[in-house]
């Protein structure tokens, strides 16, 4: 921790209040084992540690309000603070764990009853300043009221924004001095406090009047005296017992009897085990962490260093997680008592109850015991050198590896240096790429030589390689003519696979498992605009940062590896997610080309439209004037030009979003022409201009990026561009698709699931009725909807199939009748009787959905059935909003994450099909349940085959899945 160096003895005062709400609001919400909430907690124990940790203060004083309602504001002005809202019931219960909290840190407090906090703050300041010359005081807060206080001996800081408020800051916030803030208040009010102030008269207002008049006493006699003239002059008049009454309320009060001795504001941070066992217990797992190591080095014995088990059987009742009768939400929304059927040994023998899952993120920092790590790095710029390294690569046979460059983009990238290890005690980094300037000489290796030395290595899979976030480095090196293999370990990936709703960067693993800190990729090169090239980077600077890198990646991979076996993964690691890193490395490399004079004629096309669409916009207008992409304007025009009912409000004005517009527009021709330039300008801005710009000028293919650990549910994610959410259902998302072709002798061919969750649904539930529409190759649309409106299939209209479409995957997806009814545009009675019709026919799908939340109360998540886990804290939240979406996502996670898991086990497969066919065919892109490759014609028959065969057979389930195949010449004819 730093030390303070002045002269001066400084007092800090905390507004402790300050500190709670921000913290709680700050803060996602956060449970204990117990199920208490700790996200406050956690907040202000980061607040306070990062306070102590910056300015090591020597006088310390926590300031709380007091707990009784009554004060001598509340009695002068009945309606002081009454447009506060309520207490959110999960603060109330972190307010005596804060306390408690405190005290275990050593942190002098006080508290007094009838007397607010912003009194004690003030008095213990006056005392303090006027007791010694050599005193100074903080106070620390953001509340604007104790502003007041602020002189060349009292400073304010706003440790959330991180401002020092000095009188010159207050002065440039508020344009008054300090001692004018309380009059300044009188007049604009305090909304916070609900003090009243002058109707009519703002911040400017306010501002100018105490610049000339001094004080809300001197602007009064001047309005009286007619020195103030117009509509203001009679505002101050008629609110002058509202301003006094104002100034009354907002004056601090300095001279509070306090039963407080300067002595007792003494404070120097210890870690007691007081405070371990705090954190422990209330699972503060970074702080743990932190005031471990701290405690250690001064001999306090650590805990009992084991993790903290979140859903043990210790913990198997928490929340409203207990026992099979336990209310809980259905999937339409209203509580009701569990269904009994729902215990049988056929369902319970669906759902795995013994596994644990990982804690919310925010407390999964490590819990591994601090010990001292002590790796050697060392420079590799000589032959023998390289050589000798070498050497022990070929007796390791594995070894940790990791790639220094110029670029984020692979095939961009220069390659400036290689870092490798072969144990856990040492890093070596081989510099071939650093800038030599004409005075300084940089003692490296030639690239290409040393390439040529480590390809044998890097190609022969006998030598096992690890990295984190290896796929990048193996398209580095496939762009340096190496093609790495025998990848057997990733360390992003392998966090992923254990906790695919955590982090997964190399600085929070290494903190995690290893409870080492690694220097920042920032701290190297700088930030922003002072950010160097890699390139420039010193040697010696390179060496420490990527020899660390590589040696905390395998040393990362041995600490792992037992982990993915131990948590029931480590086949779905080594069957599916390692695998994948390969698959999408070669995707990403490939690219798909676009057509780019036809994105160059859309573009014109597109821009020739959004002018007809705005002039036939203006033509509604009075003025002929509108900025239809400003939603405050849009909003002016909608709702009070043109007089269309509000739909809502946001914190800037009407709410004027696509499902507003879209209210509107069966009311108005406007809104539906804004909808039409929206569409547009969002094609041209998002897809046809960035499109042209991202393609490879070499071969006009976009290489898009897709991230292995971008989502909870084990998608893949695609960015830069987005190539998984181009617009399909309108004829212009439609042109978009067909800018993307195949080569000259090549078509596009996409293989995509039939219904996939559907197919998995019906696995997962046993439901007959389900199964049995698959198994026979019927429209289960079309079935659905006959049982729902008991009328033969062929009876069937198009609306009716629609509704059930709708009704089938929205149950999954936990809507209830007032979605659905919103959905089909009927209503919530229609809707509600189609839902309990459709879970008549199809009782086990209602069964598997209640079981699936239950079990998810219990264990926390829920697991694929490939035994991919997803952890869902907030199912057990006291808060209703957060519980009913983690509710909605326990159900449909298992479906959709193993319809991902799917996928994924066909694109390894296919990908090593056709290595070993040794076919020119390519995979291009995922796209949710779709594959789309790129085939020459002349293997399109086999290529049809081989993908059907191998996607219809990934995974064996109780029903058939089926491959609906497309070919085309560009995307938009699949």
């Amino acid at each position: 921790m730093k030390n303070s160096s002045s002269s001066y003895q400084t007092l800090y005062l905390i507004d402790i209040s300050s500190f709670i709400f921000r913290a709680f609001y700050a803060v996602r919400e956060l449970t204990a084992p117990d199920g208490t909430p700790v996200n406050a907690v956690y907040g202000v124990a980061s607040m306070l540690g990062k306070l102590i940790d910056e300015v090591n203060p020597e006088h310390l004083v926590v300031v709380y309000d007091s707990k009784e309602q009554s004060s001598f504001r509340k009695e002068m002005y009945a309606d002081y603070k009454a447009n506060r809202s309520e207490t959110p019931p999960t603060l109330i219960p972190q307010f005596d764990l804060i306390e408690q909290l405190i005290k275990h840190m050593g942190i002098p407090s006080y508290v007094q009853g009838g007397v607010e906090a912003d009194d004690i703050i003030a008095t213990l300041t006056k005392r303090w300043v006027i007791d010694d010359e050599s005193h100074r005081v903080v106070v620390v807060s953001g509340d604007k009221d104790l502003m007041a206080l602020v002189t060349g001996k009292v400073q304010m800081w706003d440790t959330m924004k991180d401002v020092h408020y000095t009188p010159h800051e207050v002065i440039e916030k508020f344009g008054v001095n300090p001692d004018q803030v309380r009059d300044y208040l009188a007049i604009v009010g305090d909304t916070s406090d609900n003090i009243p102030g002058i109707t009519g008269i703002g911040p400017k207002g306010a501002e100018l009047l105490l610049k000339e008049f001094c004080t809300l006493e001197g602007i009064i006699a001047a309005a009286k005296a007619g020195k103030i003239k117009g509509k203001k002059s009679d505002m101050i008049i008629e609110g002058e017992s509202s301003a006094k009454l104002s100034q009354e309320l907002a004056t601090l009060i300095e001279n509070v009897k306090l039963d407080l001795d300067p002595s007792m504001t003494k404070f120097k941070f210890q870690v007691t085990q007081g405070l371990l066992e705090f954190c422990q217990k209330y699972a503060l797992r970074s702080l743990y962490s932190k005031y471990s190591m701290i405690g250690a080095s001064a001999g306090i014995p650590k805990n009992d260093g084991g993790e903290f088990n979140f859903d043990g059987a210790e913990n198997s009742s928490a929340g409203n997680s207990s026992g099979g009768s336990a209310s809980r939400a259905s999937v339409n929304g209203s509580l009701e008592a569990s269904n009994p059927n729902a215990n049988s040994a056929e369902m319970a023998a669906k759902f795995p109850r013994n596994v644990t899952f990982s804690g919310p993120e925010d407390l999964t920092a490590p819990l591994k015991e601090f010990v001292k790590l002590t790796p050697c790095f060392h420079t590799v710029d000589t032959d023998a050198k390289l050589d000798d390294l070498i050497a022990k690569i070929k007796t390791a046979k594995r070894f940790g590896f990791d790639t220094e460059t110029t670029s984020l983009d692979p095939r961009r990238a220069e390659l400036v240096g290689i870092a490798i290890a072969v144990d856990t005690q040492n890093g070596y980094y081989i510099p071939v790429g650093h800038t030599e300037r004409l005075d300084q000489r940089v003692e490296q290796l030639d690239r290409e030589a040393t390439l040529a030395k480590l390809k044998p290595i890097l190609e022969n899979p006998e030598y096992k390689k690890i990295g984190q976030n290896i796929k990048y480095d193996y398209r580095v090196m496939l762009n340096q003519g190496v093609r790495i293999q025998g990848i057997e370990g990733d360390t992003m990936v392998a966090a992923y696979t254990l906790d695919s709703s955590g982090r997964h960067g190399l600085d929070f693993l290494a903190q995690k498992y290893l409870g080492y800190q690694v220097v920042s990729y920032e701290e190297v090169v700088g930030k922003g605009a002072a950010q160097i090239s890699f390139a420039d980077v010193p040697v010696d600077q390179a060496t420490r940062y990527s020899g660390e890198d590589a040696w905390c990646t395998l040393t990362l991979w041995e600490e792992m590896k037992p982990k993915l076996a131990a948590a029931g993964v480590e086949k779905l690691f080594l069957d599916v997610d390692l695998p994948m890193v390969e698959v999408v490395a070669d995707m990403e490399e490939t690219g798909i080309k676009v057509d780019v004079p036809f994105l160059q004629e859309l573009d014109v096309r597109f821009s020739e439209e959004l002018k007809e669409l705005e002039k036939k916009i203006l033509t509604f207008t009075k003025s002929g004037v509108l900025n239809v992409n400003s939603p405050k304007q849009l909003g002016a025009f909608l709702f009070e030009e043109l007089k269309l009912p509000t739909q809502g409000k946001t914190k800037t004005g009407f709410s004027t979003d696509a499902s507003v517009l879209a209210t509107l527009a069966t009311m108005h021709e406007a809104p539906k022409l804004i909808l039409e330039y929206r569409e547009v300008s969002k094609l041209k801005g998002t897809y046809v201009g960035p499109l042209q710009v991202l393609r490879d000028p070499k071969d006009s293919r976009i290489r898009t990026s897709f991230n292995l650990t971008g989502t909870a549910t084990g998608r893949l994610s695609s960015s830069d561009p987005n190539l998984q959410n181009i617009p399909t259902r309108t004829k212009r998302g439609q042109l978009i698709r067909q800018a993307f072709i195949a080569n000259e002798g090549s078509v596009l061919l996409s293989a995509d699931y039939s219904q996939i969750e559907l197919r998995i649904l019906a696995h997962l539930s046993g439901d007959e009725n389900l199964g049995d529409s698959f198994r026979k190759g019927e429209d289960v649309h079309r079935r659905t909807a006959s049982e729902i409106f008991h009328i033969e299939p062929s009876a069937v209209t198009d609306v009716q199939r629609g509704y059930a479409k709708a009704i089938n995957f929205g149950l999954m997806y936990g809507k209830g009748a007032f979605a659905l009814a919103e959905e089909l545009g009927i209503s919530r009675t229609e809707a509600k009787k189609m839902i309990d019709q459709y879970f008549a026919r199809y009782s086990k799908v209602r069964m598997y959905l209640d079981e699936t939340i239950l079990v998810a109360k219990e264990v926390g998540g829920i697991v694929t059935l490939l035994g991919r886990k997803r952890a869902l804290p907030e199912i057990r939240s006291s808060n209703h909003m957060m519980r009913a979406n983690a509710e909605r996502m326990a159900m449909n996670s298992p479906i959709q994450g193993t319809a991902s898991d799917l996928i994924k086990i066909a694109m390894v497969r296919l990908e090593e099909a056709l290595k070993r066919e040794k076919m020119k065919t390519k995979l291009l892109l995922q796209v949710h349940d779709e594959l789309v490759l790129e085939t020459p014609t002349d293997e399109l028959e086999k290529t049809t085959k081989l993908v059907t065969e191998i996607m219809e057979h990934a995974l064996t389930l109780s029903v058939p899945l089926k491959v609906n195949v497309g070919v085309g010449k560009n995307w938009a004819e699949l």
